[in-house]
């Protein structure tokens, strides 16, 4: 088990603890009796950190004035076992893509993030995405996009329900979402480009409306 200053709650007994898993620093457990009694709940989404974040200090906008090729942005992660959304540190890197220059001119760069630290591995499942463009369904437009991303196994490997899903709709989410979510803002157009952005606390809001409106959007597709 591994140290951290900030203080937070066990996952199993709610107890103030500061005691972090020791192989992904994101759970909590106040000892190591509950960290064993938990595993196989966590095992699914604890991994290793694929890199590491204090060599990749640059914001976007510093990467891209100093011709560097890696930056990180702030993103929402929506986690599985605990009852609060927080903000994270996701590793992107920069990388030329010859079909986008073809549309969209020469030195383009797209941005590929590295998600596996809360999402699992990328070779083990799939990630889904969804763009979120209005505040809620039928709302207004936002002004910026919200990309969403959780793994599309979700439903049938066994995931964990999300808690802090629960707590941020108050119950009221249409779809039994599991497992960790993340979420952060991109460029558009997203049919054409994926380059990452910063989430910011705003966003929180249109998450929750998000995901009590799913079901309405369901429904009208018959599903």
């Amino acid at each position: 088990m591994a140290s951290s200053a900030t203080q937070t709650c066990c996952v199993v007994c709610k107890t103030s603890t500061v005691k972090k898993c020791a192989r992904c620093g994101i759970t909590y457990y106040c000892s190591v009796q509950y960290d064993l009694q938990h595993w196989k709940t966590h095992k699914s989404v604890c991994l290793a950190p694929a890199v590491p974040l204090a060599t990749i200090v640059k914001t976007r906008a510093e990467a891209e004035r100093d011709g560097d090729t890696k930056f990180v942005i702030d993103a929402i992660l929506l986690p599985f076992d605990s009852d609060e959304p927080r903000f994270v540190k996701i590793a992107c890197e920069m990388y030329a893509d010859e079909d986008s220059e073809t549309f969209l001119g020469a030195g383009f760069m797209q941005h590929c993030a590295d998600l596996d630290p809360y999402m699992g591995p990328h070779h083990n499942t799939l990630y889904k995405s969804i763009p979120i463009l209005t505040f809620g369904y039928t709302g207004p437009p936002l002004g910026h996009t919200l990309s969403l991303m959780w793994r599309d196994t979700f439903m049938v490997d066994g995931s964990p329900v999300n808690r802090s899903i629960i707590k941020l709709t108050k119950g009221k989410a249409y779809h039994p979402w599991a497992g960790n979510l993340l979420a952060y803002r991109v460029d558009e157009p997203t049919s054409l480009v994926a380059r990452c952005k910063d989430a910011k606390v705003e966003d929180l809001a249109v998450l929750a409306a998000y995901f009590v409106d799913y079901g309405k959007r369901a429904k009208q597709l018959g599903r």
